[in-house]
């Protein structure tokens, strides 16, 4: 097989593994078509770039790198943290959900989304598509668009609503699309989801040029009643995000060559070449968000000729998009789609049961897993100990984030703003162990927990019980979850001995495993010892 067939057949894999879900080598060579020891070199290559890897039956799923490529698609239109602070601002501002779609191919896509206190979005999700002819985000999208696309949308009518509705008439999207460009706004009420509103408004270059649509959506009675307030929202975020465009910093990259496991180098002779250069262009191109032939080329230092039938392939399936003919390129936005399937399919709960059952094996000790859920942490998974089965934090039950190992594990790898928020919400309650007074000593110890990585709690919460905690980290280095062990103080501080890992080594380990699992950055893990510190034992300060 010719190397770049290699490459196209590479994509296809991948495509097959996120439409069909974890697969068998087998089952994936029946869907594109090849020999399994052609398929099984394609997988290892694969795994080695993190983009398929293996579950715990042996079957094949999406790998994390998916998910950084994903958030590379979204960095080459638009700074992404930008985006997110703008969006939850909005939602701050109207309490609901709040979302940032583009135009591509045939329909809207979301770039990002953040829920709202009164509806979930599951058809506007990163990485979903709304057709055209629905909804507000659409509508503004083809009002401020591209004509030769809108001409050809209101051709295809009658449209059938997502929701259950009549149909929607050539003539009546037209109305739409002309009181829009109007009003410089839109307003939808149940025609993607019924009892549910949206508006929209555009997000422009700083040329003019449309860039994409900021939109809310809610249920329709709450929605409605602030239309004037919700588009003046939207508008002066629009206005940020197209300031915010002009000061796009241009990121370097210092290598775009992938570091192979052992196990990756003792397979090297079977590794496709062509995939393992792919790969190297595929992060070189996330580097820079958008880069020419030329440029990949002196990165990977590459003949211009080798660089560009990649790029020609990689376009053909979808991995990277080219800005007009003979233009620059980025990643494409079907990588936005891959890794909005993944995000959907990872299952932390899930993930966390044997790792909970693997420390209460070890240790006896009762084992949580708790999220952050405002200014209290949830626990979402548990196993009860044997010889003291705590009754704090049950499951389902929260404690405050200050309070205990799992809580205080949430919010000290949190950033200094999020202490400054707690903290004014600590000042502000009337409950009488909340003490303003004692904010200083409250982030020194957040500090000290960051700086080692985990956390101890000796005594805090109840008397003669001790806990140890560590975070839990995603792909882009946010803490969205802890993991925690508690049960008598002389147990849990107890050192390692008789090669027995200590209870610290064991909780650190388990919350590097699930870190892993959510694709958190090796670098990142690698910052703190799991190697526990006998003085290192610090009671919370409130």
């Amino acid at each position: 097989m010719a190397t770049i067939q290699l490459l196209m057949k590479a994509s296809q894999v991948v495509d097959e593994v996120a439409r069909m879900g974890p697969s068998t080598p087998a089952e994936l060579a029946k869907a594109v078509s090849e020999p399994r020891p052609t398929v099984y070199r394609i997988i290892s290559a694969l795994e080695q770039a993190d983009l398929v890897r293996q579950t715990e039956g042996g079957k094949l799923e999406l790998g994390t790198g998916i998910l950084r490529l994903g958030d590379a698609a979204v960095d080459a239109l638009i700074e992404r943290a930008e985006l997110r602070a703008q969006l939850l601002w909005i939602r701050e501002q109207l309490g609901a959900s709040a979302f940032f779609c583009v135009l591509h191919d045939s329909g809207a896509v979301c770039l990002d989304q953040v829920d709202g206190s009164d509806v979930d979005l599951f058809k506007i999700a990163p990485g979903r598509t709304v057709p055209l002819h629905a909804g507000a985000s659409s509508h503004v999208l083809l009002a401020f668009g591209d004509s030769r696309i809108r001409s050809k949308v209101l051709t295809e009518a009658p449209y059938q609503r997502l929701a259950s509705r009549t149909p929607l008439t050539a003539d009546e999207l037209q109305a739409r699309l002309d009181k829009t460009l109007a009003d410089g706004s839109c307003l939808e009420d149940s025609e993607v989801t019924e009892g549910v509103a949206s508006i929209g408004v555009p997000v422009h270059r700083s040329d003019g040029s449309l860039l994409g649509v900021l939109a809310v959506a809610g249920l329709r009675d709450g929605l409605l009643s602030q239309e004037t307030t919700a588009c003046k929202a939207l508008q002066a975020a629009a206005a940020a995000l197209t300031a915010s465009l002009a000061e796009v910093p241009q990121r370097q990259v210092t290598d775009t060559r992938h570091v192979p496991s052992a196990a990756a180098e003792k397979d090297a002779s079977r590794m496709p070449a062509v995939i393992a250069k792919a790969d190297a262009l595929m992060r070189a191109l996330a580097g820079e968000r958008i880069a020419t032939s030329t440029r990949l080329s002196e990165l990977l230092d590459e003949q211009v000729r080798s660089v560009y039938r990649m790029l020609d392939t990689l376009a053909e399936a979808g991995w990277v998009e080219q800005l007009g003919p003979r233009g620059a390129y980025r990643v494409g936005i079907k990588l936005l789609s891959l890794s909005g399937e993944l995000t959907r399919r990872l299952d932390i709960r899930r993930a966390a049961a044997p790792v909970l059952r693997e420390i209460h094996e070890a240790t006896g000790e009762t084992t949580f897993l708790c999220i952050r859920r405002g200014t209290r942490a949830v626990c979402i998974e548990r196993v009860d100990g044997i010889r003291v089965n705590s009754r704090v934090l049950k499951l389902g039950e929260s404690l405050p984030l200050h309070v205990g190992a799992a809580p205080r594990a949430l919010l000290a790898f949190e950033d200094r703003s999020a202490w400054e928020d707690y903290a004014t919400v600590v000042s502000q309650s009337n409950e009488p162990w909340r003490n303003v007074r004692s904010r200083v000593e409250f982030f020194a110890d957040l500090e000290h927990i960051h700086e080692q990585g985990y956390v101890i709690s000796d005594n805090n919460v109840t008397p003669g019980i001790a806990a140890i905690g560590a975070p839990i980290f995603n792909h882009r280095g946010e803490v969205v979850a802890s993991l925690s062990t508690s049960g008598l103080r002389e147990g849990i501080l107890a050192p390692a001995h008789d090669d027995q890992p200590s209870v610290i080594e064991l909780v650190c380990r388990g919350a590097r495993t699930l870190s892993d699992y959510l694709g958190a950055p090796a670098s990142l893990l690698n910052k703190w010892s799991t190697t526990p510190d006998d003085s290192d034992v610090s009671p919370l300060i409130v």
